[in-house]
């Protein structure tokens, strides 16, 4: 709840750091400085038209200084020198970071692109040559260069199918030579997908590399965007083993069907009871929508040649046996902003997100000239050996050209014996891959976090408005800090302090008039008519709670009557207002299943309360006061100078 509190407060004072550098100073507290922008910025930002508490410049300038006199002091005390502090305060700082850690052309350059590629349908072909997902650099060249031999047999006017089934290491060309069909934009990885878009129609690509290996790709045909659709069918399933007989059989269901639905009998009733597609049959037949490439490549044909929704099929038979479709709904491609979430959403994950966040690095790279020792940088590969997959590796036998830089950025050289200790960091026990791979992955690792170290540091001077929420958040948990120790806690902890702060201004906590009586509560057993007729008795102590529940519960029942004190003042109670400050017994009412009256006994006078009685306000109050004793320190600790002059002259909005 302090921390609530806090947090609000600094809504109202965000943002309150501004270089003075070159700018008016309209106040010093202690050695800080306080710019005339600085203010007027914040003035205006909490004294807006809608603001309920407009204040004036002088107004403002108290609380304005109360907050600074506090965030300096917890400065001088070193609060955010702690560990504590620099944690959380670097958490929200990476997480403050993000939106700005982005490179908005690459990201708007991917959506387009994406929505471009959604107009047209390709079809092609495609030879995969597989490899580990951590080939050395031997194996890589090795695969590369028979990918090419396989395409220069394409070139030579061999069949592509055929040297598909032969070559492709991909399990589905034994059966259709490669032909992947028709397919659009976020069906395949990314590479393959660019690859597959730029080639012209009858053009076989050089090797292109994805995840799985090599690819040798062919366009056979481009389209514009069927779209999607959605549709619902009957299937009657014809496994390979199936007899001859029973495979005839299917066939004449089908047609039977058919023939039935053309006499208008209704698909859905059809497709509930003859389907053997049990999980849409429940559906009346009715598929998810899909767009091309989803299906098989002879349900999809005949699914997109339905003009009409309520079109329907004659029988067709595919690999796994016969289907009736019938249209529902039939969409076309959207417009960009109607399409501009699912872009957002598909267009940066994955690989093409891997694409983005290495062109922003290699942006980087350029902004901050960015350069590599070639040679220093091959010397690594020397350097490490295997040990380093056990967590054996021992770096620092020979040191010999450590002192030499492997890169340079911004103008400062970072050295190999600063990468060789991170290396040393990170090594783990882990399964090995190729020593170059190994190099490689940990540096480009080590490259990109130094990279957007420097980047993030650079924000504050290029975002004046992450600067401004920055420094709010780091001066909110100062705050927070020493708030909960100058006050927040120590008035919860301080028990003689609060004890006589309470006797020092008893006159602040007084009853009200108040009546004072009994309320009488009883279950569903008892008729509370009779114990009503009791209240005179119960109002004087001759017929208490035991007595009433001896009288009227039953031997198994416990308190089925209760009987409960109060005091209350005017407007606390309904009930007893009721009564318009008389005593006397009020009208029986329900609640939570039980009957109820009240009996007003006595009528009290003002008088002073308990500390128990009011501790949360004395506590809430004791720490205003301690809090206002605090500043009174802080202001004679802090000399502080305003320049009347100048806050004349704060522009209000």
């Amino acid at each position: 709840m302090a921390r609530l509190r806090i947090l609000l407060a600094l809504f109202l004072l965000n943002g309150l750091f501004i270089s003075s550098t070159g700018q008016d100073i309209l106040m010093t507290i202690g050695d800080k400085e306080i710019t005339l922008d600085e203010f007027e910025r914040i003035y205006n930002k909490n004294n807006n038209a809608i603001t309920s508490n407009q204040q004036t410049p002088e107004e403002y300038l108290d609380m304005f200084i109360n907050f600074k006199l506090k965030v300096i002091e917890a400065e001088k005390m070193g609060l955010d020198t702690t560990g504590e502090f620099i944690r959380e305060f670097n958490t929200y700082k990476d997480q403050l970071a993000k939106p700005y850690m982005t490179d908005e052309e690459t990201r708007e350059m991917l959506m387009k692109e994406a929505y471009e590629r959604m107009q047209t349908d390709i079809h092609v072909s495609h030879i995969l040559l597989g490899m580990s997902s951590q080939p050395s650099p031997e194996d890589t060249l090795a695969r590369y260069n028979r990918a090419l031999e396989i395409r220069q047999r394409i070139l030579d006017g061999e069949d592509f199918s055929e040297v598909a089934r032969a070559t492709s290491e991909d399990p589905g060309a034994r059966v259709n030579g490669g032909d992947l069909g028709y397919f659009t934009v976020f069906m395949m990885l990314y590479p393959f997908e660019s690859a597959a878009y730029e080639l012209e129609v009858g053009e076989v690509s050089m090797p292109v590399r994805t995840l799985h290996g090599y690819h040798i790709i062919k366009k056979h045909d481009e389209r514009p965007a069927v779209g999607q659709v959605k549709v619902a069918h009957i299937f009657i399933r014809t496994p390979e083993d199936m007899s001859r007989e029973d495979q005839v059989t299917a066939r004449e269901k089908a047609m039977a069907i058919s023939d039935s639905l053309k006499m208008g009998h209704p698909f859905e009733g059809f497709a509930r009871r003859y389907s053997d597609d049990r999980n849409s049959a429940a559906k009346g037949g009715e598929l998810p929508l899909f767009g091309t490439g989803r299906m098989i490549r002879e349900f999809e044909q005949k699914a997109f040649s339905l003009e009409n929704p309520g079109d329907i099929t004659e029988p067709f038979k595919t690999y796994y046996g016969w289907h009736i479709i019938k249209l529902l709904d039939k969409k076309g491609i959207g417009t960009y902003e109607e399409m501009e979430s699912t872009l957002q959403s598909k267009a940066l994950k994955g690989d093409r997100d891997r694409v983005k966040r290495q062109r922003f690095l290699d942006k980087l790279k350029e902004k901050y000239n960015y350069g590599l020792n070639e040679a220093n940088y091959e010397r690594l590969y020397t350097i490490v050996d295997s040990s380093i997959y056990r967590d054996e590796w021992d770096p620092y036998i020979n040191t010999s050209g450590y002192d030499q830089y492997l890169f340079t950025i911004t103008g400062h050289a970072v050295s190999v014996g600063r990468f060789i200790r991170h290396l040393d960091s990170v090594q783990r026990k882990r399964g090995p891959i190729p020593i170059e791979n190994y190099v490689d992955i940990v540096f480009n690792r080590f490259l990109e976090e130094y990279m957007l170290a420097i980047e993030k540091e650079s924000l504050p001077e290029r975002f004046p408005e992450y600067r401004y929420i920055l420094q709010e958040y780091h001066d909110g948990i100062l705050l927070f800090e020493l708030m909960d120790r100058k006050v927040w806690t120590k008035a919860v902890e301080d028990s003689t302090g609060l004890a006589e702060f309470f006797e020092n201004h008893r006159e602040d906590y007084m009853w009200d008039e108040r009546m004072k009586g009994l309320i009488v509560s009883a279950d569903s057993t008892v008729n509370i008519g009779d114990v009503l007729k009791k209240s005179a008795r119960i109002a004087n102590g001759r017929w208490d709670v035991e007595k009433l529940n001896k009288k009227f519960c039953d031997n198994d029942t416990i308190d089925c009557i209760t009987v409960e004190e109060f005091a209350v003042e005017e407007g606390k109670n309904e009930k007893v207002d009721a009564l318009n400050g008389n005593l006397g017994v009020g009208q029986v009412y329900k609640e939570n299943g039980r009957s109820n009256f009240v009996i007003t006994t006595e009528k009290l006078g003002p008088m002073p309360k308990a500390l128990d009685e009011t501790r949360g306000l004395v506590t809430s109050d004791y720490q205003d006061y301690l809090e206002k004793q605090w500043i009174k320190e802080l202001k004679q600790k802090y000399k502080i100078d305003v320049n009347r002059e100048l806050l004349s002259k704060v522009k209000q909005d």
